[in-house]
């Protein structure tokens, strides 16, 4: 029988093949005929280190030959897919801006475990690598603002932005003189659809998303 705290394999547990300690905390262990690359911070995300902690054991002891049981398995599992998600959602994140929502769409295309998407995602936000408010000020750049701020706010909604944050995002992007010529724009559009019918284009203008007041102001100079 297998003392408690030993680290000799049991019937219920998977023995380590191998195990590889790299620069910045990463960590491969092969187990089972499987490897598992993992950077610490995962380790301790995942549950693994509670897990080992539990069966008498610490990352730093172990070693080929040692016993891991099923928890212990489904953390460094998790370790290692949480990882993944971090090395892939990086490379994303290299090309263009990301937001939360369409980064994760992205990771489960790839088939990773939802769990471990949340892990890497939530590390990537407090490193400051992930951020939506970003995310939206930049999408927002490329966009017409004539367009209208409840079309431009409705862009974000679509791709996962939270309503306060494309709120937050919009009246970074469209300051004063920016919001003012794009109504000007917008009105000047209307004016002509409308055949020059200012109540109508000024019906348009505020279903787009301006307000009544500066609405008013451009086209009935009040």
């Amino acid at each position: 029988m297998r003392a408690e705290g030993s680290s000799s394999p049991s019937a219920k547990s998977v023995q380590i093949d191998s195990i590889e300690r790299g620069a910045s905390g990463v960590v491969k262990i092969t187990a089972g005929g499987s490897s598992f690359v993992f950077k610490t911070e995962y380790a301790e995300k995942s549950g693994f280190l509670d897990a080992l902690a539990a069966g008498g054991q610490s990352l730093s002891g172990l070693a080929a030959g040692t016993g891991l049981d099923e928890d212990a398995m489904s953390c460094l599992a998790l370790a290692a897919a949480a990882s993944e998600a971090e090395n892939r959602a990086v490379a994303l994140l290299a090309r263009a801006e990301q937001c939360r929502a369409l980064l994760d769409a992205k990771l489960e295309k790839r088939g990773l475990p939802s769990q471990a998407r949340r892990l890497a995602l939530d590390s990537l936000e407090e490193a400051g690598y992930l951020s939506d408010r970003r995310f939206a000020e930049a999408w927002l750049h490329t966009r017409d603002f004539s367009a209208g701020p409840a079309k431009l706010l409705l862009g974000l909604r679509t791709k996962g932005i939270d309503s306060k944050t494309a709120a937050a995002a919009l009246d970074a992007v469209l300051d004063p003189e920016t919001r003012r010529r794009a109504l000007e724009a917008a009105a000047a559009r209307e004016l002509e659809k409308a055949g020059n019918d200012r109540d109508s284009a000024r019906n348009r203008l505020r279903a787009l998303g301006f307000h009544g007041e500066e609405v008013r102001s451009v086209l009935y100079n009040e």
